[in-house]
């Protein structure tokens, strides 16, 4: 088995104590000392306020985050914002499938894309150049194939909206799933997920910012609603006094009272 610590003693000036550097290597549940690290890592992690809300307090997922960081020798922050967690299943960000290619340097070139077609004829396949000069190409894939999948047909579906992008999307996945498993490591993109899962919401959007958006909607209903009321006030419902209502009631009840020229003589109590 080969160890996946490498463990470094150095002599210090001060006190000339003993210093040893612990180094994650590869797989961190492989030996207890990298794994005891690990579990630091992720609790210094999972106390963090800028990871997103699927790592937020779960040591557990922050575990696995920096498990795939040191197998793909990244950022565990660069895996959390890029690792999205559907129903409990694990997915790449699809943008990120393609950075993955491209950053590997394992082709030439950087992944292409050739498009052909239009509407329901539209097709589309991933492709890089390796150092041989050989061209590596991905499965083709088409309208016909999205509609037989059933990838349009799902409410919200990106495909009735954006076909020429999702059709690149999807292809550099089925390129990095062929040519480059080592990478996606049997992850798959998280559309894919989204479409294989049963009435799972398409869009995938970040709860915290979900609810901060609701939030303000609502702070802005709620301010404007405020600036209409200033503007104009309702208007307060007149109760009558005693003395307006007997007067009301005479007014009525009773001829008006004339003077000697034969003017109508107002009641004092409305003066």
């Amino acid at each position: 088995m080969v160890n996946n610590v490498i463990t470094k003693t150095e002599e210090i000036d001060i006190g000339q104590a003993k210093h040893n550097d612990i180094i994650l290597k590869n797989n961190i549940f492989s030996d207890s000392n990298a794994f005891v690290v690990a579990q630091r890592m992720s609790k210094a992690l999972a106390s963090s306020t800028i990871v997103p809300k699927d790592y937020r307090g779960n040591i557990g997922n922050c575990l696995i985050a920096l498990d795939l960081a040191t197998r793909l020798n990244t950022s565990p922050l660069l895996i959390m914002q890029n690792l999205y967690i559907i129903h409990g299943r694990p997915a790449w960000y699809t943008q990120y499938i393609i950075a993955m290619i491209n950053n590997s340097k394992k082709y030439k070139t950087e992944l292409q894309f050739e498009v052909s077609g239009k509407g329901d004829n539209l097709s589309c396949y991933a492709f890089a150049e390796d150092y041989n000069g050989h061209i590596v190409k991905g499965p083709t894939i088409t309208m016909a194939i999205a509609k037989a999948e059933g990838w349009t047909s799902r409410d919200g579906s990106k495909w009735k909206t954006m076909p020429e992008v999702m059709i690149r999307y999807r292809s550099a996945s089925f390129f990095g799933r062929l040519n480059c498993p080592e990478m996606l490591m049997g992850i798959y993109s998280a559309d894919e997920v989204i479409e294989g899962v049963e009435n799972a919401d398409y869009a995938i959007v970040d709860e915290m910012v979900a609810d901060d958006l609701h939030k303000e909607h609502k702070e802005l209903v709620s301010g404007q609603k405020e600036a209409k009321d200033e503007e104009n006030p309702p208007e307060e419902d007149h109760q009558a006094t005693a003395d307006e209502q007997s007067v009301i009631n005479d007014f009525f009840d009773e001829e008006p009272e004339t003077d000697s020229n034969g003017q109508t003589v107002i009641d004092a109590r409305l003066k």
